[in-house]
């Protein structure tokens, strides 16, 4: 957790302010969505995907000012006055097109090869699609939270912070603490994992200084995680990410736990 009471308390707010932000842009997303015909997904694509990269932008840049403001009063509370550099992310257009193509287009032409019919793969491959919309415009924030710790000379890395009801790959990485951009661990292939974002995913980021003391809940995902890759070692398996997180969801009450599904 946060130094500070305060600094919890910022890290939560943004980290709300930052779906209210994704929630605005699954919006435009949304009405943008019927430009794509799927009786003619070739020729509708380009305007579609045009547009769609130009909202991708504009929330983007939402998302990266909203945590730079963030980032300014967290360091305050937490450290006092800093004069550590606010490292902004790059818009990559490139990039953008061709994960927002990806999910879009060329999903609903997979969806429509496996036997759906195009209003069905159409439809299906919208809330896809809204997902990986609104990971795309987080990636602002957090992105900008990567940046910015590895700048900062007094910040030991940066944390993963869950929605308080995590699937179990985000508790996973949760579990790790301020490994992600941290100067000892640059080494560790752990450490860029933190970044892996799924689409409709609500966690957040927080940069930390000094010692990290986990919640009594991140020390829960702690000793979930120790129990499925001790359960991974014991059936012969070395501790991977393959072996251990099959274990944790199907042993835990995470999101995506049979559990919790069941309910």
């Amino acid at each position: 957790m946060a130094l500070t009471a305060e600094g919890s308390r910022l890290t939560e707010a943004n980290r709300v302010n930052q779906l209210r932000i994704a929630a605005q842009a699954s919006v435009v997303a949304n009405a943008l969505w019927s430009r794509l015909d799927p009786a003619k997904l070739d020729a509708s694509s380009p305007a579609w995907l045009a547009a769609n990269v130009a909202t991708a932008q504009t929330f983007y840049g939402r998302s990266a000012d909203a945590t730079a403001q963030y980032v300014e009063r967290y360091r305050l509370a937490e450290i006092g006055p800093n004069v550590e550099p606010i490292v902004f992310p790059e818009f990559d257009s490139a990039y953008m097109s061709e994960a927002l193509l990806v999910a879009g287009p060329v999903r609903v032409k997979l969806l429509a090869g496996r036997g759906m019919t195009g209003a069905k793969a159409h439809s299906e491959g919208k809330r896809k699609f809204l997902g990986i919309m609104r990971r795309q415009v987080l990636s602002g924030g957090r992105q900008l939270i990567d940046e910015t710790t590895g700048a900062d000379s007094q910040a030991i890395g940066w944390r993963r912070k869950s929605d308080g009801n995590p699937c179990a790959f985000c508790a996973m990485l949760c579990s790790r603490g301020p490994v992600y951009r941290s100067a000892d661990k640059a080494g560790d292939p752990t450490a860029g994992s933190g970044l892996r974002y799924h689409g409709h995913c609500g966690c957040t980021a927080e940069i930390v200084y000094g010692e990290w003391q986990p919640t009594q809940q991140e020390q829960g995902f702690i000793d979930d995680y120790e129990r499925a890759a001790q359960e991974a070692n014991d059936a012969g398996f070395a501790r991977t990410q393959e072996s251990v997180l099959p274990r944790l969801r199907a042993n835990g009450a995470f999101r995506d736990s049979p559990i919790s599904r069941n309910k």
